[in-house]
């Protein structure tokens, strides 16, 4: 792997995974995961601005890069999702309390780790691995199509 494809897959891939993870601005990912597909079509853009013109659009490479910047993406997703988190904005106790009150109803006595992934004690480091893993599959699936779609998008062609 070389370093043209890492650079923009990591400005492609933080820039998007941050902002998806921010509240309210997450809410754009409804379409069609717009952010995340968005990450791998910048990386697409920023690694072929620096290539020649080619014969053929190079599908592959754009894949590849757009897997690459959801790899960062996400972990970068990740990081400022569980930052969010622990701060009051993200946060919501009432959300918490009616699952618990559900459970209770139904009569059964939750376990601990169950409150602990219903963040009544904060953030763990189980939450905080499964959002690490989750974001990281999302994010390379939809930057690898995001990435492809980019190189057709701004694919230059080489005149005949």
């Amino acid at each position: 792997m070389n370093n043209s494809k890492l650079t923009p897959a990591l400005v492609g891939g933080c820039t998007f995974g941050v902002l998806a993870s921010l509240p309210y601005i997450a809410y754009i990912n409804m379409a069609c995961c717009a952010l995340y597909i968005g990450g791998g079509v910048l990386s697409a853009y920023l690694y072929l601005r620096e290539q020649p013109p080619m014969p053929s659009a190079p599908y592959g490479d754009g894949a590849v890069v757009g897997l690459l910047a959801g790899l960062f993406g996400g972990v970068a997703s990740a990081v400022v999702a569980v930052v969010v988190a622990m701060t009051p904005l993200g946060q919501d106790p009432e959300a918490a309390n009616v699952a618990l009150a559900q459970i209770e109803q139904a009569g059964v006595e939750p376990p601990d780790w169950l409150l602990e992934a219903l963040g009544l004690y904060g953030v763990t480091p189980l939450m905080a691995a499964a959002t690490l893993v989750r974001s990281c599959i999302t994010y390379m699936v939809a930057g690898c199509i995001g990435g492809a779609v980019g190189v057709a998008i701004v694919h230059k062609k080489e005149e005949v």
